[in-house]
């Protein structure tokens, strides 16, 4: 099967070209040395509309349709002010997430005293950065990593605060932000709440297009699930399912789904129950017409 990878930057990797650290003793960079080569790979091009053909890019040639089948996987999106509630003032020192990461692992400084708002992966990687040359780094989070432990960002020497940040003060530059009434001075706020992205439409979807993956190894592995799932063909299971999953089409040839849960979290597969002993597990699912899934 001919693969064609549209990448809008210079290279392929997105978030995962510096990522260092590791998950499960693995580390996202080295990953993108493994599975990224030359070939097929168009760079600095944009994919701008789809259809169910194919695909139109643009780049410094043109534009051009690419005739097949499409499969997202442009990553996640970072959730806005105005979606988190934030108010206040809009001075200098605000950052989205892949903004204040490109910045950091290009050798420029963003902040002093940064306050990152959001627990993920994405987060606690960056933190992992600031720590080591910020006077002060805060993760605050309403929701808790599904791989990572806040013991792990307290041994950095970053300070774990829970809470919502509901407002930015400072005139030119941010002065400090308000945690749950609480106000925390900081010359930095870095926006790190994620939701997924498929801003086209794409009917494939995989990696953080579908659902926010924390794990590298994970979105490999959903990414072969949904390879099989299209190379197999055949009929699709309708998963009636109140959690994040990847594929959204599963076939009954290979009936394997991708759960965005964390450990403990019990569920019922089709009235079987089932004890997640991993985060993102992967279950088997029976070959019926239609799986539903609850969690307990």
């Amino acid at each position: 099967m001919n693969t064609i990878i549209v990448e809008k930057d210079r290279e392929v990797g997105g978030f995962y070209k510096y990522d260092e650290y590791p998950v499960n003793n693995v580390r996202g960079r080295d990953l993108v040395s493994q599975f990224a080569t030359e070939d097929n790979i168009m760079c600095n091009a944009a994919a701008f509309s789809y259809d169910k053909e194919g695909v139109w890019v643009a780049s410094r040639e043109g534009s051009r349709k690419i005739n097949g089948t499409v499969v997202a996987a442009n990553g996640f999106r970072e959730k806005t002010v105005l979606e988190l509630g934030i108010y206040g003032s809009r001075p200098s020192g605000v950052f989205y997430l892949y903004s204040a990461w490109e910045l950091v692992n290009k050798g420029y400084s963003i902040g002093d005293k940064v306050v990152i708002y959001g627990f993920n992966h994405y987060s606690v990687s960056l933190a992992s950065k600031l720590s080591k040359t910020c006077e002060q780094v805060v993760v605050a989070y309403t929701s808790c990593s599904l791989i990572h432990g806040l013991g792990e960002i307290a041994d950095m020497g970053v300070e774990v605060l829970e809470g919502r940040v509901t407002k930015i003060l400072g005139s030119e530059r941010v002065s400090s932000v308000m945690i749950d009434g609480r106000e925390l001075k900081a010359d930095t706020l870095i926006l790190a709440e994620l939701s997924p992205w498929n801003q086209l439409g794409v009917e494939n979807i995989v990696g953080n297009a579908a659902m926010i993956l924390e794990d590298p190894m994970k979105i490999v592995e959903a990414s072969k699930v949904v390879a099989e799932s299209l190379i197999e063909g055949g009929g699709p299971i309708e998963v009636l399912c109140s959690v994040p999953h990847i594929p959204h089409k599963v076939s009954k040839r290979v009936a394997r789904i991708i759960l965005g849960v964390g450990v403990g979290v019990v569920l019922r597969v089709n009235g079987e129950k089932i004890v997640v002993d991993e985060p993102y597990p992967i279950v088997e699912l029976p070959s019926n017409s239609r799986v539903t899934i609850e969690v307990l």
